[in-house]
């Protein structure tokens, strides 16, 4: 098998070279074909790598196609049989490539080997294997944690899905299944794909021996946790109602479902005089009136005379004493919801592709990875915990419960 790496770089000049360099041994001498796509790039990096790296393959996109698209440039430029991508904030370790391969080879019936990430100065691990949860969020499993605490998976070990910084996939798996899904932009395209895969009776499995070295979010950081986070619940929606059949839809729907609503009061919480707008108007204690509440305000703050006329006219002027949403969490929920429905007409073509292949049921699947139930967000804890929350999970499918002090350290 010939391996093509595939390395997807949006304005990242100042950290691909350390990735182009610890695959230069292999590149240079013909060995593994090496394309770099240079993803919409206002320093248009590519150009600069072409030069000083000559046995590379550059594709230039004029604008940025999300990760998932750009790994898809990469793969109609690449002409290996097995594709191995790795991230431009990451540098491969000694024989990732061959790693890769072997995995493959002595796994046949696996479509994709998982490789490790470490953190940059390799004392802790980033990816070592990765977990799902039942409303279809995705956690790298003991990031954070020493070396020394957590035993990587064997070879072939069977994983829900692989990190798309280190992994490797056969040509013929990705032509198969539709590779990544473009529309995802950024992150849980890998979750997507792995749960198709098994939903076909293809496999992840590990390949511990495939390690790179990761700078930790180095790309990711420069959209911001705001935008990052749209992309995180609205990814989540779309690839469960995806990727999941009839049977794992009516069992995990009503949780999924009353989760992300409920976190979405749960973030009005951020600011009191929003959560006081939202408040439910017909039971006590609800919001009044936009008067009156300014003139409360204006009350409380002690102002008389002609300072409070004035201050009460201009705020009690059109759009006065409307609280406005900003780029936080509550705002992030609504965007995701907004391009979830946006994307609903895809996102149900998408599960009746997968449903006319399909030979895994979910139910299968999700007996080999429990879900996991992890209190992410403020307010989670205890609506886990509620009785109400109890009532929703399905009978008979397997879930776990973690905290998020087990799932990753700072």
């Amino acid at each position: 098998m010939r391996a093509s790496v595939i390395i997807v770089v949006h304005a990242g000049a100042h950290h691909l070279t350390d990735s182009l360099d610890s695959i230069a041994e292999a590149g240079e001498r013909g060995g593994v074909e090496v394309v770099v796509v240079d993803n919409g790039s206002p320093d248009r990096c590519g150009e600069e790598a072409q030069h000083r790296y000559p046995w590379i393959h550059v594709v230039r996109s004029e604008h940025n196609t999300g990760f998932a698209g750009g790994v898809h440039l990469g793969a109609e430029a690449a002409s290996g049989d097995v594709l191995v991508l790795l991230n431009d904030d990451a540098a491969a370790g000694p024989g990732l490539v061959e790693a890769h391969l072997e995995t493959l080879a002595a796994n046949p019936e696996a479509a994709v080997s998982a490789g490790r990430l470490t953190s940059w100065d390799g004392r802790k691990h980033d990816f070592v294997r990765g977990g799902v949860t039942f409303d279809c969020h995705a956690f790298q499993l003991g990031q954070g944690f020493e070396m020394t605490e957590i035993e990587p998976p064997p070879s072939g070990m069977a994983l829900p899905f692989a990190c798309g910084g280190n992994m490797a996939i056969r040509r013929s798996d990705w032509e198969a299944s539709g590779g990544f899904d473009r529309g995802l932009f950024a992150y849980f395209e890998d979750v997507d794909l792995g749960w198709r895969l098994w939903a076909v009776g293809r496999e992840v499995v590990a390949a511990p021996d495939a390690v790179a070295r990761h700078r930790g979010a180095a790309t990711s950081v420069a959209l911001g946790d705001y935008r990052r986070g749209v992309l995180f619940e609205r990814n989540a929606l779309r690839t469960f109602f995806a990727c999941a059949d009839d049977d794992c839809r009516a069992a995990f729907g009503p949780a999924i479902l009353a989760t992300f609503l409920h976190r979405m009061t749960a973030f009005a919480k951020e600011r009191p005089e929003l959560e006081e707008t939202v408040a439910d108007p017909f039971v006590s204690g609800g919001p009044r009136s936009r008067g009156e509440r300014w003139r409360r305000r204006l009350r409380d703050e002690g102002l008389t005379g002609s300072a409070r006329h004035l201050l009460a006219r201009a705020l009690l002027g059109e759009r006065a004493g409307s609280p406005t949403l900003d780029e936080g969490l509550l705002l992030m929920q609504l965007r995701a919801a907004q391009g979830f429905f946006a994307g609903l007409d895809r996102t149900e073509a998408r599960r009746a592709e997968l449903a006319a292949v399909r030979t895994v049921p979910d139910r299968e699947i999700l007996t080999r990875f429990p879900r996991l139930i992890v209190p992410t967000y403020a307010g989670d804890e205890e609506f886990f915990a509620s009785d109400a929350f109890a009532t929703l999970l399905p009978d008979g499918w397997p879930v776990g419960r973690m905290s998020l002090d087990e799932v990753m350290r700072p």
